[in-house]
């Protein structure tokens, strides 16, 4: 991989994320992205991903998603290793750890798979974000 290499992508998605860059956090994503996030369809190309942080980024106004460790394959694949610790905008505190699973070619993201025990977040938050 010339250029950026997977988990440099990696972590200017997770700066995105926590900057609230929407707009550099959907040039991450490949223009035909999938995005896999517990409990929903998988979501398909780069302007329905974006759609879908603005959403998830609202219903969250505090956040932040510290990474402990990544895992960096030869090929563009890379593991990320979350603590999350955030505030509903309902006052909620949610607190849960996570697994991201990325797939990097020619320094966009591919695909991104996201884990967590949706079940706990669901009792945090009393209800599944839109």
């Amino acid at each position: 991989m010339s250029g950026k290499g997977a988990r440099e992508v990696a972590q200017a998605y997770f700066a995105a994320v926590n900057d609230t860059r929407l707009d550099d956090l959907a040039d991450l994503f490949a223009e035909n992205a999938r995005l896999s996030f517990p409990m929903l369809e998988p979501i398909q190309g780069r302007a329905a991903i974006r759609s879908f942080y603005e959403g998830v980024l609202q219903f969250y106004p505090e956040r932040h998603d510290r990474v402990v460790r990544y895992f960096a394959g030869d090929s563009g694949h890379v593991a990320a290793e979350i603590h999350f610790e955030g505030k509903t905008a309902t006052g909620r505190r949610v607190v849960f750890d996570a697994v991201d699973l990325f797939r990097i070619e020619r320094e966009k993201i591919q695909v991104l798979r996201i884990f967590y025990d949706s079940a706990r977040v669901l009792q945090m938050i009393g209800e599944l974000p839109k």
